[in-house]
Order: structure tokens, then sequence, then C-alpha cells
């Protein structure tokens, strides 16, 4: 497992923008945030917390949010943005029994040989099927406020 660091080293050292792009969509020095950002605590510099969300955000990578709320105990799982689609509830539908199903095959083949590739396999497909619950839960959120209710 990562740590925080190590993450947010890859989230400004190993983006596609550069540091000096990411800094000034951050509010930071780029020799600070190049600084505080290594992957070694050296330089003594420590990243500010209130700027860690901006850096997020800029870089469109969030790691460092998951691998928080993991070692709190927590899931993150993005909330879905929804684009209307004509038959769009048989898509959510079959989206969802897709991911389910390749859930239970990573599991199945998980049992059968557990290796940590394998492992990653499982942790992966589980997360596809939270990420579709999500965009499940939405979808019937937005449906049923659409519908009057007759009682």
């Amino acid at each position: 497992m990562q740590t925080i660091k190590e993450l947010l080293y890859k989230t400004a050292h190993r983006n596609k923008k550069s540091i000096k792009q990411l800094a000034d969509e951050t509010g930071i020095s780029d020799n600070y945030l190049y600084r505080a950002c290594l992957p070694v605590d050296e330089s003594g510099v420590k990243y500010p917390l209130d700027k860690l969300v901006p850096l997020m955000k800029a870089a469109n990578d969030y790691s460092i949010l998951s691998h928080i709320a993991n070692i709190c105990g927590f899931i993150l799982v993005k909330i879905p943005v929804f684009k209307a689609k004509k038959g769009e509830a048989i898509d959510i539908y079959d989206d969802y029994q897709e991911v389910t199903a390749n859930a239970l095959a990573s599991l199945k083949a998980f049992f059968k040989e557990p290796s940590k590739s394998n492992k990653d396999s499982v942790d992966e497909a589980l997360m596809k099927v939270l990420e579709e619950s999500q965009t499940a839960k939405k979808y019937c959120e937005k449906y049923y406020s659409r519908t009057p209710e007759l009682f």
C-alpha cells in the first residue's frame, strides 16, 4: 500500500500537466509544489492541507482521497453524471448485470487460485460494481422524481 506522500508525488509529478500548470491552478509557487511533493521527505517542506483539494482537481487524480477514505474504513465512489439517452433504463440494467457477472467471475478465479493479480482483479471488479450501484441509484432517483405519486 502506498503512503500519502508517495501518492502526493504521483499526483504532482506523474501527471499530464506540468508542475508549473498545477502550481498556477492551485495557487502556490511551482518551486514549493515541486519540493513539497517529493517522494522522500528530504526537503522538510510540508504540503499545505488546504491546497490538497485544488491539487487533486487540477490533476484530476483523486488517489489521495481514495487512500484516506480507505485507511479510515470508507470506500470512495464518484457520483455519476447523467446524460439522457433513449432506452437508458435497459442500459442501466445491462451495465449493472455485466459488472456484477464480471465481479463474480473474478471472485471465482481468486478462490480457485489466490494470487496477487487475481486479488487485484477482484478489487477492481468489486469497485466497478460499487460505481455501477451509484449509477443505478442516481438513475432511480432521477426516474422517481419525474414520476408523480398517485397516493
